[in-house]
Formats: structure tokens, sequence, C-alpha cells
């Protein structure tokens, strides 16, 4: 049966698969992981959030299946994707954004103030400080505290020792504490 399923058009799998018929959602998805999974891993570089995305695509077209009106399954799969491809890039801004405030907690744990929020200030601020440091410390420091990058991982990519990661770490927060204490006695 599977075998006669495989020779149907796109058109046919999907009104059986609108009835609820399992063998059609499975040629469908054996008809097009490979090439779903190569655009969105194109698109994202990541293994994990590819099948991630891939399994959240056919979850939803078997779910919806009764009260989606496709016309063509494979624009319908790769524009699914591409959109999918796109909340997951906006939720990473997202997260970004948030380590980057709790970043803001970090360097100012002294104070007090109900207006610590994430700002656009705090971004140019950190990226202007960031520029000021020597190259190699800004890039651990963004690796190790935007990117979240484990100090051994930071030292293997890197070829530098643990020790001096973890020098350039230090130089960097008391270079940014320093620094941010006059942002914000300016705000």
């Amino acid at each position: 049966m599977s075998e006669v399923l495989s020779q149907l058009s796109d058109e046919a799998l999907l009104i059986l698969l609108q009835k609820g018929d399992h063998k059609a959602f499975e040629v469908i998805y054996r008809r097009y992981w490979k090439s779903v999974y190569g655009y969105v891993y194109h698109n994202l570089g990541s293994k994990e959030d590819s099948e991630e995305i891939l399994h959240d695509l056919m979850l939803s077209l078997w779910n919806r299946r009764e009260e989606l009106k496709i016309e063509n399954l494979k624009v319908y799969l790769f524009i699914s994707s591409r959109n999918l491809i796109n909340k997951s890039i906006r939720s990473q801004m997202t997260l970004r954004r948030f380590r980057e405030f709790q970043l803001l907690n970090q360097l100012h744990e002294t104070s007090t103030s109900d207006d610590m929020i994430y700002s656009e200030e705090f971004e140019k601020r950190l990226n202007a400080l960031l520029q000021k440091m020597p190259e190699k410390t800004a890039l651990i420091f963004r690796m190790s505290k935007i990117d979240e990058i484990p100090v051994k991982l930071i030292a293997s990519q890197l070829a530098l020792s643990e020790k001096a990661v973890e020098y350039h770490l230090t130089k960097s927060m008391k270079f940014l504490k320093k620094n941010f204490k006059n942002f914000y006695s300016a705000n």
C-alpha cells in the first residue's frame, strides 16, 4: 500500500491526508523532509533548531490537515518553514536582548534603581565600550557573556589556555563595571 501511495501526486496525497490517512502523511514526510531540513539548516546553521522546525512544521501539517487549503504542497512547506525560521530568529534576538539585560544587571548589581531596563542606549554604550577594548578581550567577552559559550570551548576555539580566557573575562568585566558607573549617573 505504501509503495502505491508513494507513486501518488502531492494533490492526491493531500486529499488522503485531509481524511486522516497516516500512510499519506508518512509519504509526504519522506518525500520532503530532506529538502526542507536542508533549507532550514542552510538558513539557521543549527542541527537542533533545524530538526525542531521540521518537527513543528510536520506536526502543524498533521494537526491542521482538515482546515488547510493547500494548492501546492512543496510551496506550502517551504513558505511555512521560512516563517518558522523567521520566528526562531526573532526569538533568538529576544533571547540575546534578554542576555544583554542580564548582563546589565550583573554589571550594575549594587544599584537599586527600578528603571534598569534594556535600552538602545545600553546596547550602544556596550558596543562603544567593547570597541575600546583590545580585540581579543572584546571577542572573548561577547563569546562568553552574550553568546554563552563555555570558557573551555572558547579556549579551544581560540587556541588559548582557560586561564587566558578567564584573564580576558576578568579584564573586560572590570572595564565595563568601571565605565558603566558613568552611564548610570548620566541616566
